[in-house]
């Protein structure tokens, strides 16, 4: 059954990509085509093995889960959360309908909705196939849930904030529970912070942690299996990856101000991925 685990693990990506890029490398002549190739596989092995991308992904979930027993101490007046993707023209479902990390996160707020009573704000994107509109629907129809307003205009993190702030000035709210996944909090508080929301962080869905990235790809209770190629661990690594550069640029952006040109550009690390 070992035997069987590591050859499946192998030929299914990310492993056969290694094995590929491995073969690649003792047929390639040239010392430059052979580093391009070392470094290459070197990369996708590091972000591939659940022993490694467990530690990536701790540096972008910095904030812990806010302990149940604390929810009524915390001083919030509502409940914000940011908009993920959407799962655009579901033909089950005829149309379209929240997406997977859109999904995870609608469910904590309601959960937290139904625990402290407090209304829901949804900062959920602009256009067409934005992740707000969706996220109500599931929110108010399959959980039963009521939402307090939708701010449909945001782009990215950064507008999330600042078109989400004047909604909630409006109604005298001064403090909120900001729920996104654990990996996206850290950008996503400063962003709120930056705008003049007093946000209390209430992550959601923990990635990190090297055994858990072995539950995700059905790997339990065998540590040997953490230096085993995974598409778990890819994925986490990418999301980690994901928001330390997006912090990068949102700190490089408020250092250098609003004015500045060379930030006046429409490119933002959310519409990278």
């Amino acid at each position: 059954m070992e035997s069987y685990t590591i050859l499946k693990q192998l030929l299914l990506p990310p492993g056969l990509f290694l094995v590929l890029l491995a073969l690649a490398f003792v047929l390639v002549r040239g010392t430059l085509g052979r580093l391009v190739l070392f470094v290459t596989w070197s990369l996708l092995l590091v972000m591939s093995l659940p022993a490694l991308a467990g530690p990536l992904i701790r540096l972008a979930e910095q904030y812990p889960a806010l302990p149940p027993t604390a929810l009524r101490q915390t001083g919030a007046e509502a409940i914000v959360v940011l908009g993920a993707e959407v799962y655009a023209d579901a033909p089950e479902y005829d149309g379209h309908t929240v997406g997977v990390n859109s999904m995870k996160r609608s469910r904590y707020a309601a959960w937290l909705h139904r625990r402290t009573g407090l209304p829901i704000y949804i900062s959920g994107g602009a256009g067409p196939r934005a992740p707000g509109p969706a996220m109500q629907r599931f929110l108010e129809e399959e959980l039963a849930v009521p939402v307090a307003a939708l701010e449909d205009g945001s782009r990215n993190t950064r507008e999330n904030a600042e078109l989400t702030a004047p909604l909630l000035e409006q109604a005298g709210i001064r403090r909120v529970l900001l729920v996104t996944d654990a990996w996206h909090m850290p950008r996503a508080l400063a962003a709120f912070e930056r705008a003049g929301v007093d946000a209390v962080p209430a992550p959601t869905y923990f990635v990190s942690g090297a055994r858990r990235l072995q539950r995700a790809a059905g790997a339990e209770n065998h540590g040997w299996r953490e230096w085993l190629p995974q598409a778990a661990a890819l994925y986490a690594s990418y999301y980690a990856i994901h928001e330390l550069l997006g912090a990068v640029y949102y700190e490089l952006r408020a250092d250098l101000g609003p004015k500045s040109q060379a930030w006046n550009l429409r490119v933002d690390p959310d519409q990278l991925s």
